[in-house]
């Protein structure tokens, strides 16, 4: 699944020139529409945590959290990766820490770490601690516990190892314009969904790089419209 570049160019061309609001150069919307694009990547990974905090045992086919966690996979490089030493996590975690026993794998619930102090002074409590836990410690830090001891071995993570790459609108002058290149262009490679939000979102940086509150108001009118239609 990809969203064709040129589709969204033309859209964004034909709304900014209406009513002669203005004209942006191939250079401005190649660096807007990456800029779009990194903001919306950022708001699943933003929409993931917090789908996830409401219904955290919920993943059935069809729900909010796997519709993300496709639109993350499709973009970038999404990949179950070692936590170092059971401790460190690595750049681009973005949600659910694993513990591989006896080769199966499962998701590790996030308490605060009183409640594992309280676990360890109490030898009731102690025989009650059956399944391993973690708490966040300090930054990109886990500690890992059940209801024996601190666990550092065979921790995973879910990361994203690559975010979603340039997307370049490729061009050649003709009689000194811009002409469409396929042959030298990358498209978005987030979800056909996307598609009416890159649109709003690359008019609303055009709409401040140019000066045009027109503009921008008009973009600003368009998104809300969007999230009620989304709300419904």
């Amino acid at each position: 699944m990809a969203i064709n570049i040129d589709t969204v160019y033309q859209t964004v061309q034909a709304l900014a020139n209406k009513e002669q609001r203005g004209y942006i150069t191939p250079q401005e919307f190649n660096l807007f529409a990456n800029h779009a694009q990194n903001d919306i990547f950022d708001q699943y990974l933003y929409d993931l945590e917090a789908f996830r905090l409401q219904k955290p045992e919920k993943n059935e086919l069809g729900d909010s959290v796997t519709h993300i966690m496709e639109k993350i996979r499709a973009a970038s490089s999404y990949i179950i990766a070692t936590v170092a030493g059971g401790t460190d996590l690595p750049s681009g975690h973005v949600g659910k820490i694993f513990l591989n026993q006896g080769g199966a794998r499962r998701t590790l619930k996030e308490v605060d770490p009183d409640l594992v102090t309280d676990f360890y002074a109490s030898r009731w409590h102690q025989e009650g601690f059956t399944d391993a836990v973690f708490f966040k410690d300090g930054d990109k830090k886990i500690q890992v516990w059940d209801g024996s001891a601190q666990i550092i071995t065979n921790v995973t993570c879910e990361q994203i190892s690559s975010r979603p790459p340039l997307v370049y609108w490729g061009y050649v002058i003709v009689n000194e314009k811009p002409v469409y290149d396929s042959t030298n262009t990358a498209n978005f490679l987030l979800h056909p969904s996307e598609q009416a939000d890159l649109v709003v979102k690359i008019l609303k940086l055009a709409g401040i790089s140019i000066e045009d509150p027109q503009l921008y108001q008009a973009a600003q009118a368009e998104d809300s419209l969007s999230i009620q239609q989304e709300n419904k």
